[in-house]
């Protein structure tokens, strides 16, 4: 009985489902990365905004957690990204305060141009994740696809002082 060249036909059949999985791994992995960034940008942020230190702006906090992300955030969709955190590529970041400001659904109390001592500093992160592997072809039967973008989202609350 001659086999010859059946490891080859096997390795064609099983090789697709190895590549399918480490590039689903590879997806997975920058997943997590920029979660925990955008969870440590919110962090950095806040704290910001929380250290009573010449005058509060909002825009300088927001700027802090922009730079953070954008910064180290890892991206492989198309797009724009600005210094402003203002293109299609960038994390979108929310400052919150006052009395009412809690994670997860911030509110900024009406008409306090600062936060006073001991209102809550809250920050706010969300970042649209779209992997490279496993695209919209193919569905599972859920209806939305595998490669769909997420909506990574951080929020991080800390007392002024």
């Amino acid at each position: 009985m001659k086999q010859k060249g059946a490891q080859a036909v096997e390795f064609a059949l099983v090789l697709p489902f190895f590549i399918l999985i480490l590039f689903a791994v590879l997806d997975f992995g920058i997943l997590v990365y920029n979660k925990a960034i955008i969870t440590n940008a919110s962090r950095e942020g806040a704290r910001s905004g929380a250290l009573l230190s010449g005058t509060w702006s909002p825009t300088a906090v927001q700027q802090i957690a922009c730079n953070y992300a954008r910064n180290t955030l890892i991206s492989v969709k198309s797009g724009t990204s600005t210094s402003a955190c203002a293109g299609t590529k960038d994390p979108v970041v929310n400052v919150y305060w006052g009395s009412t400001a809690t994670c997860p659904s911030p509110s900024t109390a009406a008409g306090l141009p600062s936060p006073a001592f001991g209102d809550s500093v809250a920050l706010t992160i969300s970042y649209p994740f779209s992997g490279f592997s496993l695209g919209s072809w193919w569905t599972l039967g859920t209806g939305s696809s595998v490669g769909s973008q997420m909506n990574l989202t951080a929020c991080t609350q800390m007392a002024h002082e």
